[in-house]
């Protein structure tokens, strides 16, 4: 039996919006149909366009509170097992709301130059970022990812993360 598991990434952050819209006219219509799409492929590695580090977990923020995860100091259970997880380049980033109730919005944000929430997520909705080719650097100075609850019930939120456990130019 092997004495250390050996593991390969790939993996493939997809963007698409497809709508279609109806105009009506006295005579007829006029018809829009648009597709958008984006496809950020990742390859295994620490460089340009890499990752070896996926970290996900569905959590519960208590009423009124905050999640402070630090993406320098996580752990993840891999066959059954706790195993640290440190991200020192961030490459694709999604959390979802995954409460039901109308208003019951979480805040995602940093704590670089103190806690700044950059998105408010409301519920059966998400946020979903990619920085493909150069990541966002993570330091002890920006570490903190902050997920706040600022509800006066609990709201469940699933978070997933891709980077690499080599800082940028390492």
């Amino acid at each position: 039996m092997a004495e250390s598991l050996t593991d390969i990434f790939s993996g493939t952050f997809s963007t698409r919006l497809q709508w279609t819209r109806v105009d009506s006219q006295e005579v007829g219509a006029v018809t829009d149909k648009q597709t958008v799409a984006g496809s950020y492929a990742i390859a295994d590695g620490s460089g340009a366009a890499a990752a070896d580090i996926v970290w996900c977990d569905t959590r519960t923020i208590p009423a009124n509170s905050f999640d402070a995860l630090d993406l320098l100091a996580l752990t993840q259970s891999v066959v059954g097992v706790s195993v640290p997880c440190t991200i020192r380049q961030l490459r694709v980033l999604r959390v979802a709301n995954n409460n039901a109730t109308a208003g019951n919005e979480i805040l995602v944000g940093s704590n670089e130059a103190g806690t700044i929430y950059a998105f408010k997520v409301g519920p059966g909705s998400e946020v979903a970022a990619v920085n493909q080719l150069d990541g966002w650097p993570v330091t002890s100075a920006n570490a903190t990812l902050r997920i706040a609850n600022p509800n006066a019930t609990a709201v469940a939120y699933s978070i997933y993360l891709v980077g690499t456990s080599v800082a940028a130019g390492a």
